[in-house]
């Protein structure tokens, strides 16, 4: 069973994970992710396998790297003016994985605000987490969206 004390510090970590994507601080971000680090968004409910059944996003350290670069640049249209995000995460539940790895199962929303108008997207996240010292990195995180098999709008700040 999971301390209560190394329960309390994953909440945080994640908590401090949806503060840095609030506040534009991707670099931040992406220092939390192991350099083999994944992050996943499947496009059917269920999904098990990124690399040979489409998905919304497949990104590894590099790919995640570029998108953290054309998150700060100032000419991306996509990005003019600069969305504003308010992530909320909850109902967080911990699993020893071994290893000094855990797994973090929560219910999230984002809500997106860009050019007048309000995005929202919801699901589960299922983060895989290694010990870093006293705190955490991400060798994986999942994002389940409640309406992954439906119309999707464009997606600019990760979730």
């Amino acid at each position: 069973m999971l301390d209560d004390a190394t329960h309390r510090r994953i909440e945080l970590f994640l908590f401090d994970e949806a503060k840095l994507l609030d506040a534009g601080q991707f670099e931040a971000w992406l220092k939390l992710y192991e350099p083999q680090g994944i992050y996943w968004i499947p496009s059917k409910p269920g999904q098990t396998d990124p690399l040979n059944v489409a998905s919304i996003i497949y990104e590894d350290h590099a790919i995640l790297s570029i998108r953290v670069q054309r998150l700060l640049e100032a000419r991306a249209l996509v990005l003019t003016p600069m969305p504003h995000t308010t992530h909320l995460v909850s109902n967080i539940e911990v699993e020893q994985a071994g290893d000094g790895a855990f797994t973090a199962c929560a219910a999230f929303i984002c809500v997106e605000f860009q050019a007048e108008k309000q995005k929202m997207y919801s699901g589960r996240l299922t983060h895989r987490l290694v010990s870093a010292g006293d705190s955490f990195r991400i060798a994986s995180k999942r994002v389940d969206l409640l309406n992954c098999d439906g119309i999707l709008a464009p997606m600019t700040i990760p979730l």
